[in-house]
């Protein structure tokens, strides 16, 4: 069965009993809104991103579990960057995932291009890129286990528009446990 990216992460989110994620609307990542609704993930849309990554902090430290921040490229990605380095000094286990222009596009000046990577890496205990559609369920492994593990903190996981939008057989991707 063929689905793109935005379906990848919902069912990695769905299988890990995410139910709600905190974000402001914006196309790079607007797969992964479509892949919430086919498993009923709640999306709580906020009017700045900052808000969105508090609210993450916010659910992880209430109820104990992973809050998960979905923000697009450029500003959507630094407005987060205040709410980010508070949850990196209390311990707060986020996931922000973060949109970005195509691969082929990098260094080309595409819409609100920005080295977010780089950016999150002081604030984060994790600063990664995934660059293929099939590996989006590997790289949210990983991105779960360092936001929990140990003292628990915040996470970024950059995920290229392309490669939200790119389809893959799912039936052909394991499911990391």
């Amino acid at each position: 069965m063929n689905k793109h990216g935005g379906y990848l992460v919902a069912r990695f989110l769905a299988a890990e009993r995410v139910p709600v994620i905190f974000t402001l609307c914006g196309g790079h990542i607007a797969a992964i809104y479509d892949g919430c609704i086919d498993f009923g993930i709640k999306v709580v849309d906020f009017r700045h991103e900052q808000a969105a990554a508090h609210a993450a902090d916010a659910w992880a430290r209430v109820t104990g579990q992973l809050g998960v921040a979905v923000v697009t490229a450029g500003p959507g990605v630094t407005g987060t960057v205040t709410a980010v380095a508070n949850a990196f000094r209390a311990g707060s286990p986020i996931v922000v995932l973060g949109g970005q222009g195509g691969v082929g596009d990098f260094e080309k000046g595409a819409l609100q291009e920005l080295d977010h990577v780089e950016l999150m890496r002081p604030i984060t205990k994790w600063s990664k890129r995934c660059l293929e559609t099939r590996r989006i369920p590997e790289f949210l492994a990983m991105a779960f286990r360092f936001a929990t593990s140990g003292k628990p903190g915040p996470v970024f996981l950059e995920l290229p528009v392309d490669v939200l939008f790119g389809v893959e057989d799912v039936d052909k991707i394991t499911q990391p446990a």
